[in-house]
């Protein structure tokens, strides 16, 4: 079983539930009615960290990237299932507007499978073949525009977590 990533948008004060414990995360991760606030990108989350952070974890706090994966920002830690990251409102507006700005030519121009192999990025093997690679990376920062432009204009919140 891999480490897939993935995303729930949902207003403030259902975090502040969640923060509180007067509700799970996995109440709505679980529940089918919550489908269109969820995105899958399976395997590719630490491939898009590292090609727009160039770092393997953390990053820069000027890199508006670096909120987008592994943001420090925790929200649930240590769970049997789960960890979870929260993404603000604000990082969410500023987000969805960078990576609207992002274009494939770009991202291709910072993806490096060599630099991801050395930098042990997961799942990247030398097996892989860099442009099925890419174009899979690529599709999960596609969905991840809209999912974050839908949010944005929803003034939402976003929960990161690995399953």
């Amino acid at each position: 079983m891999g480490m897939s990533g993935n995303y729930f948008r949902t207003s403030e004060s259902t975090v502040d539930d969640i923060r509180r414990g007067a509700v799970a995360l996995s109440d709505f991760i679980y529940d089918k009615s919550q489908k269109e606030n969820i995105v899958d990108i399976d395997n590719a989350w630490h491939a898009i960290h590292f090609t727009l952070t160039g770092n393997a974890y953390g990053g820069e706090d000027d890199n508006i990237f670096s909120r987008l994966v592994l943001s420090g920002n925790t929200l649930i830690e240590g769970d049997e299932e789960y960890s979870a990251m929260l993404i603000s409102p604000e990082d969410v507006k500023a987000l969805s507007a960078a990576l609207l700005a992002l274009k494939r030519e770009d991202f291709r121009e910072r993806f490096s499978m060599e630099e991801m192999l050395e930098n042990e990025i997961y799942p990247v093997t030398e097996d892989d073949d860099e442009e099925d690679f890419f174009d899979y990376v690529w599709d999960a920062v596609e969905e991840l525009k809209e999912f974050f432009e839908a949010a944005a204009q929803e003034g939402q919140a976003v929960i990161f977590y690995m399953m």
